[in-house]
């Protein structure tokens, strides 16, 4: 999962020293880019990316390009193989070497990375994050050391650990997107109390601080809603928030997972949620550490379900959404849906004359503020 971007930098600063001395200084202090192929024009060599910084870019060459091939992971040319401008196919990775004007940029190098390659390194680096990386939510923050105390969710859940970043690369989730790709350059500055955060890296001997190589993070937010209109062209809903019956427009896109609790789901989650608040306030068992591990048996058993299309959702409908928060709190791009809450708020409401004992946050029980990062 690391970031492949990063790496085509660092093979940027070889291709540099790498050029040729007959080129000159202006050329050498020339504009790059990085980006996936979107289209090709074989007729005029020309093909268009979409740049990691989210733009449509079009990259020409002539006769004089050069264009290489290096495998996954490469961190320099030392492996690279020339090939072919009509050897470019859609999907792959290219850093592109020379002069941009407007909405064209003129390469005088092409560096590729085979869409086949990208799949073969991601599959590495995901099982690298498995083997080696960490998930919770930000407790403490030390900007003078640099230290982040984490809370750990997933394997060791409750369980706190230091998390030191003075080596490490940062990078902050983007709306509507859990992939680290995606993912923007971030700092230390920018974390926030009760942020989820991934990191990369080694845990001490002792396993009381975890030295970082790569991080991100996000803050997210879980809301319960009322769906008042699908729109089935777009994929948006148009909804009211549970809590305060504010309006709100959820965008769905083909990074959000959905899907519908069934009834026996839902009394499950009811259970757990009565377990939790009949718990003595003055016991261990409340603290929000311990209550941890019931959240994330829920986000379990929801994740465990099926996935369902967004044309399964129907006015009336009750969700529980998860999203990155944004400044327009109007909108939000779900990464995570739950439809079925009302089965759940149900199997919940107390008998006539019995007061609420399960506290509700955004109009759902505390044990949906599950986090939206992987859990190894």
């Amino acid at each position: 999962m690391k970031n492949v971007a990063a790496m085509f930098s660092i093979v940027l600063a070889t291709l540099v020293v790498w050029s040729s001395p007959n080129v000159s200084r202006a050329q050498q202090k020339a504009a790059s880019v990085v980006g996936v192929v979107a289209a090709i024009d074989v007729n005029t060599r020309s093909a268009t990316i979409n740049t990691d910084s989210g733009a449509s870019l079009l990259i020409k060459t002539d006769d004089d390009t050069v264009c290489l091939r290096i495998p996954a992971g490469e961190k320099s040319l030392s492996k690279a193989a020339p090939i072919k401008f009509a050897e470019l196919a859609i999907g792959d990775r290219v850093l592109g070497h020379g002069t941009k004007t407007d909405q064209n940029f003129m390469a005088q190098r092409l560096i590729v990375m085979p869409a086949s390659e990208v799949a073969k390194k991601r599959e590495h680096d995901l099982e690298d994050w498995k083997q080696r990386g960490i998930g919770g939510v930000v407790r403490e923050l030390n900007p003078q050391k640099g230290e982040i105390t984490l809370e750990l969710r997933g394997a060791g859940a409750g369980a706190r650990i230091v998390v030191e970043t003075t080596k490490a690369t940062l990078r902050r989730y983007v709306a509507g997107s859990l992939s680290f790709e995606d993912a923007q350059p971030g700092t230390f500055a920018a974390l926030r109390l009760g942020d989820q955060l991934r990191a990369l890296g080694n845990k001490s001997s002792d396993a009381r601080t975890f030295a970082a190589e790569q991080i991100v993070s996000g803050t997210f937010r879980t809301i319960g809603v009322t769906v008042t209109e699908v729109d089935q062209q777009t994929g948006e809903i148009k909804a009211t928030t549970l809590d305060q019956k504010k309006p709100i427009a959820i965008a769905v896109n083909k990074e959000s997972s959905l899907r519908r609790i069934s009834p026996a789901v839902a009394t499950a989650i009811a259970q757990k949620a009565k377990a939790e608040a009949a718990k003595p306030a003055n016991t261990p068992a409340a603290t929000p550490q311990t209550q941890k591990p019931a959240v994330i048996d829920v986000q379990h058993m929801i994740d465990a379900l099926p996935t369902v299309p967004v044309t399964d959702i129907k006015s009336g409908d009750v969700l529980a959404v998860t999203g990155a928060v944004q400044k327009d709190e109007s909108r939000l791009v779900a990464i995570k849906l739950a439809a079925g809450v009302d089965l759940v708020l149900k199997a919940l409401a107390p008998a006539p004359g019995k007061t609420q004992l399960v506290r509700l946050s955004a109009g759902l029980p505390t044990v949906f503020d599950f986090s939206v990062i992987p859990i190894n």
